[in-house]
């Protein structure tokens, strides 16, 4: 009887560490657009495809892909954006998250054509 128990309890123990691991792994996949990017946590790698939309000041833009509109903030380490307006960029960054904003801050930008 001590011996199932013991085995029970094993078995409850790997279950419950199993079941935890997959809970607490929330960060872990990239977002590849914008509205994955809106609704993901601060801090999360985003890689999204699209094309700048409008300037908003030095280091600001409105990006868009298929889903919808984000606001892009270039880090200088970034690069710089292509001549061409409806160029396909790739922009590969981390998400910012606040009460009421949800931004990239862009550490790559590539172009696609």
């Amino acid at each position: 009887m001590k011996k199932m128990s013991v085995l029970f309890l094993l078995l409850l123990v790997i279950v419950a560490a199993a079941a935890t691991s997959e809970t607490l792994d929330f960060k872990s996949k990239d977002v590849t657009t914008v509205a994955e990017a809106r609704v993901s946590g601060a801090d999360t790698k985003a890689v999204v495809k699209g094309h700048i939309v409008r300037k908003i000041n030095d280091n600001k833009y409105v990006f868009q892909d298929k889903t919808g509109e984000i606001i892009i903030d270039l880090s200088p380490k970034a690069g710089s954006l292509p001549v061409d307006a409806n160029a396909e960029i790739e922009i590969e960054g981390r998400v910012e998250q606040d009460l009421v904003f949800a931004g990239i801050e862009a550490q790559k930008i590539s172009v696609i054509n």
